[in-house]
């Protein structure tokens, strides 16, 4: 047990040390190499980011088995949901369910 925590320390501490020295790497310019060649570092592609394209799968905190209404929208047009038990919801500004009040019988 005492040998498999040792071990266990030594992996992390040499996990440590890599990255500690990984990341120091990339912060010297003009450093002399053991070869005696000076160390370059490589300048980081630049990279777009792209606005993703809208989807229409629901928000996170709609269930999978809630289904859209198509013949319902919220008050300022919102996608209406059906809940497990007959609710009719959609999702506010800040992302929360509000309920519809249910027609009379």
């Amino acid at each position: 047990m005492k040998a498999i925590k040792t071990l266990a320390m030594l992996f992390i501490a040499a996990t440590i040390t890599l990255g500690v020295s990984a990341q120091g790497a990339k912060g010297t310019t003009g450093a002399k190499a053991s070869t005696g060649a000076k160390a370059t570092t490589a300048t980081p592609a630049k990279t777009t980011t792209a606005t993703p394209a809208k989807t229409s799968t629901p928000p996170a905190d709609v269930k999978s088995t809630d289904k859209v209404d198509a013949t319902m929208k919220g008050p300022k047009g919102e996608t209406v949901y059906t809940g497990p038990k007959g609710g009719k919801y959609y999702l506010n500004a800040s992302g929360k369910k509000a309920y519809l009040k249910q027609e009379a019988k």
